[in-house]
């Protein structure tokens, strides 16, 4: 009977967990990302079929990329991937290869790195007869030609939407078009067809009320008039488009917007109204609470409001009329004041600045002796580790190996004593497995990076050494990593992910890590994600050992970003993003 009900509860509890995730699904377009991450962090995804387990990882990876993190979202859709071939459904393995390829045209890539997959994708899509998959396939291709060969970009664009023709998808023909309208503005600078394509495409963004793609129009149409010289009426479009409610990508919208607004504002030399929309965009960039980013907005607009000036000005003009001379001196008197008390306070607020200017260099100067003391921690483990392996494999390893070598001859001679003899065995099995050890500690004195394997096999090894079976999975998911880094740099990052893998294991019981290791041609980014208890990491304690804050600082010293996503009994997810 027991066992009856925990199998019920089991099971009501995965057809929740399925139900939980096919509702995100259905809405997913519709959410902002903190709706979409909340809604996926509370579903488990041990709980979940394979089918749906791929669903979820592609759906993390789509929220991650849709806010401008292709780093984060493309080790999601690895992981999709990964399933989906084993499912094999290879409808969803070439379009999770088409958002890959993407992520890479965005990132610099060459187009050649990765043309195999979209040749892939094609063949593929012909053979099976997949229309919006070669729809999708032929609008990449136009997407990586869109520099390198214009026409022919719009060739594969024009290809996209014939083929499009048989399934009738509105919403990506508009799409299309508009990309044909960019190409026509940036590349051929025939803006008479660039207006055209740009208003088949408006038409229908209207029409369904799609905010995010209709102000992408109005930037597109503004782009066209600013090449015209048609300084306002392109501001005019921008103002359209400012005005409109984005949810989708709301913050990184805002923040080219306001900065196409502040460079033509510049360009028609009106440089208040630039400082305005420079200091908006810079506002975007620090913010990423929607509700923080209203309240910071309104702050700026009440900082450029003169309304309240300009009535003042109308004010003392009609009392200079009705007062006579003596009010207007009155009035000049109190002017005279309030100019002295604003320029008592400014001079005050520059007193104030200064000070916390130089609180900042001595805070700044105290923080570069810690990070130095902390490489000269690192540098000093290094040696001693070294300096020991050093002296066990010259000094003891050496001893030992001679005192085998004496006992060995001692049992040559013609010992009668069988208690002798056998004293004889058991010394030198003891003697042999001493000598043993000693020389796996000498081979080991470069902690793992070892100089003829280097990071990736010295990871992979320390997460082999980590599995138990039933008990903890450890998983290295690697991408590029096909050259060596420096070695010092290496041996660093072994150290920090060591560090974090111990943190995953002895504090939050953790019993599934993944590590994800992503080199780009001039950045290295880590993921380290686990399933354990999860913390609050303003409240940990901050001076035990090599810790996370000290791992953060060698981050930030070495010029990368270290982030911590993590949530009471929800897991921790690690991002490190280190510049080679």
């Amino acid at each position: 009977m027991t066992k009856t009900v925990v199998f019920l509860f089991i099971t009501v509890f995965a057809m929740a967990q399925n139900k939980r995730l096919k509702s995100i699904e259905t809405s997913f377009e519709n959410l902002d990302f903190n709706e979409r991450m909340l809604g996926l962090k509370k579903i488990e995804p041990s709980q979940l079929s394979n089918n749906d387990k791929a669903l979820f990882y592609y759906l993390y990876g789509q929220t991650y990329y849709a806010n401008s993190n292709g780093a984060a979202g493309l080790s999601y859709f690895m992981k999709a991937n990964d399933i989906y071939k084993s499912q094999k459904n290879y409808d969803k393995v070439i379009e999770v290869n088409l958002i890959i390829v993407e992520i890479k045209r965005l990132t610099d890539y060459n187009y050649k790195d990765y043309k195999y997959l979209i040749d892939e994708a094609v063949d593929y899509a012909i053979k099976r007869n997949n229309i919006p998959l070669l729809c999708k396939t032929y609008k990449e291709i136009g997407n990586n030609l869109f520099d390198s060969d214009p026409s022919k970009a719009i060739d594969y664009y024009q290809k996209a939407i014939l083929e499009n023709k048989k399934v009738k998808d509105s919403f990506f023909e508009a799409d299309v078009r508009s990309n044909i309208g960019l190409v026509y503005t940036e590349k051929i600078h025939n803006y008479k067809l660039a207006r055209k394509f740009n208003a088949l495409a408006l038409d229908f963004y209207q029409k369904h009320h799609l905010n995010f793609d209709i102000a992408c129009n109005y930037v597109n149409q503004a782009d066209v008039l600013i090449k015209e010289k048609k300084y306002d009426s392109a501001m005019i479009m921008y103002k359209k488009a400012e005005a409109l409610d984005i949810k989708d990508n709301n913050t990184n919208t805002r923040i080219i917007l306001y900065g196409y607004m502040a460079d033509l504002y510049k360009e028609m030399k009106n440089y208040k109204k630039a400082l305005e929309y420079t200091d908006k965009q810079k506002v975007y960039q620090s913010l990423n609470d929607d509700n923080q980013q209203v309240k910071a907005i309104r702050d700026i607009d009440a900082k450029y409001k003169t309304k309240e000036h300009k009535d003042e000005i109308a004010w003392l003009k009609s009392l200079t009329k009705k007062g006579g001379a003596v009010i207007v001196f009155l009035i000049v008197l109190l002017i005279l004041i309030f100019l002295g008390y604003k320029n008592l306070r400014k001079k005050k607020k520059i007193v104030e600045q200064e000070k916390l200017i130089q609180t900042q260099k001595l805070e700044n100067v105290l923080q570069e002796q810690e990070l130095h003391e902390i490489d000269k921690l690192l540098e000093g483990q290094e040696k001693e580790r070294i300096k020991i392996a050093n002296d066990l494999h010259d000094n003891l390893g050496s001893l030992l190996a001679t005192l085998k070598l004496n006992f060995q001859s001692l049992k040559k001679q013609d010992v009668n004593n069988d208690d002798a003899d056998n004293l004889f065995n058991k010394t030198d099995e003891l003697i042999e497995e001493a000598y043993q050890k000693v020389r796996t500690i000498a081979h080991t004195k470069n902690a793992g990076v070892i100089a003829n394997q280097g990071l990736l096999p010295a990871i992979r090894n320390i997460a082999n050494k980590m599995n138990i079976p039933g008990k903890l999975a450890v998983e290295v998911i690697p991408f590029g990593l096909e050259e060596r880094l420096e070695n010092a740099l290496e041996v660093t990052i072994f150290r920090m992910i060591q560090e974090l893998l111990t943190n995953a294991i002895k504090h939050a019981n953790a019993t599934e890590i993944s590590i994800h290791l992503t080199q780009h041609d001039d950045s290295l980014n880590i993921i380290i994600e686990d399933n354990g208890d999860g913390f609050n990491y303003k409240k940990i304690d901050k001076k035990d050992g090599m810790g996370l804050a000290n791992i953060e600082k060698k981050v930030e010293q070495m010029g990368g970003v270290f982030t911590i996503d993590s949530t009471e009994k929800r897991g921790t997810s690690i991002l490190i993003d280190i510049p080679l």
